[in-house]
């Protein structure tokens, strides 16, 4: 045992009670923690804080002290205990918000999600009645690398790649996501290009694969996936309208107070769709380039249809906690 200087002894003998009701309520917590009352809890976060702050008045006013050793044990001990409390807490929190806070805020913004949503149905059958009655012209506002699509004869990629392929699909929508509702800064004109840009390219692309016939492999390709992806844009998207019309007219509000208020709430919704976009890349991963037969895929999309709308209709029957203005 090394020997140590010890520590000035009508500082310790005050402050030793606490250190001992940490030892106490440790112990308590390692005999049944789930029991233990939420005052108990708390009182055992205090009592490792004021323990954690006489440890570091030790060691640096006193570092050979033979009290430090039994401080650094319980400051080591309450460590774990409390940071596991806060972790496991976090996530309930998490829990709480994905399950009841975020289909209560996208019910919240639905005036500008279903204007977004009349958005893109309008110019995605633009882009198909063009595509339709012009293919060769429509052509040209696609990339040069999709001009082809008619001709495209799907093969499924190896299982070895399916990981890093849905990986790389949700982190690019989550891209896209982000750039929707950042627009609304824009007083909304970039959410709007965007939503004008992909709707285009979806509609005139649709047009070319299927202007010979109903091409069953190229719907395969785009519905499994596409019933979140797109709610999840269009989500997205409304959020960033929602913020525009905070910039545009406060209403009853500052105009900073407005901007602030939206501004959060479409990053909450922004943060509640990132699921969404996980959920709708790993399909797009692994189902889509898959070898499954054409049945099998498509009836991936009226599945995860309902599921979805289930999970959004929580927010229409959920009771607002909190009041949002723009």
């Amino acid at each position: 045992m090394v020997e140590g200087r010890p520590a000035n002894t009508t500082w310790s003998s005050r402050r030793a009670p606490l250190w001992d009701e940490l030892a106490a309520l440790l112990q308590e917590s390692a005999r049944n923690r789930r029991k233990m009352s939420s005052d108990r809890l708390d009182l055992l976060v205090l009592r490792y804080q004021q323990t954690a702050a006489d440890l570091s008045y030790l060691r640096t006013s006193e570092p050979s002290s033979i009290l430090v050793p039994r401080l650094n044990e319980l400051v080591a001990r309450g460590h774990a205990v409390v940071y596991q409390r806060r972790s496991r807490a976090s996530l309930r929190a998490a829990g709480r918000f994905l399950w009841d806070g975020y289909p209560r805020m996208v019910w919240e913004i639905r005036r500008y999600i279903y204007a977004a949503a009349a958005i893109q149905i309008a110019l995605g059958l633009f882009g198909l009645a063009w595509g339709l009655r012009d293919p060769v012209d429509a052509a040209s506002f696609l990339p040069a690398q999709l001009r082809d699509v008619a001709y495209f004869h799907h093969r499924p990629i190896p299982a070895a790649l399916m990981a890093p392929t849905a990986t790389g699909i949700f982190v690019h929508n989550i891209y896209v996501a982000l750039f929707d509702i950042g627009g609304g800064l824009t007083l909304g004109l970039t959410t709007l290009y965007g939503l004008y840009l992909n709707s285009m390219l979806l509609g005139i692309f649709s047009a070319l694969a299927n202007q010979r016939q109903v091409s069953g492999t190229y719907w395969s390709l785009i519905l499994p996936h596409a019933v979140i992806e797109l709610t999840a844009f269009t989500i997205c998207a409304g959020a960033g309208l929602s913020l525009a019309a905070a910039v545009i007219r406060a209403g009853s509000v500052s105009r900073g107070s407005a901007i602030r208020l939206a501004g959060r709430r479409a990053a909450m919704v922004g943060l509640g769709t990132m699921p969404l976009l996980v959920i709708a890349g790993t399909i797009e991963g692994f189902v889509t380039p898959s070898a499954l037969p054409i049945p099998v895929k498509l009836a991936v999309a009226p599945a995860t249809a309902v599921l979805l709308a289930a999970y959004l209709r929580r927010g229409r029957e959920a009771r607002p906690s909190r009041r949002w203005s723009c």
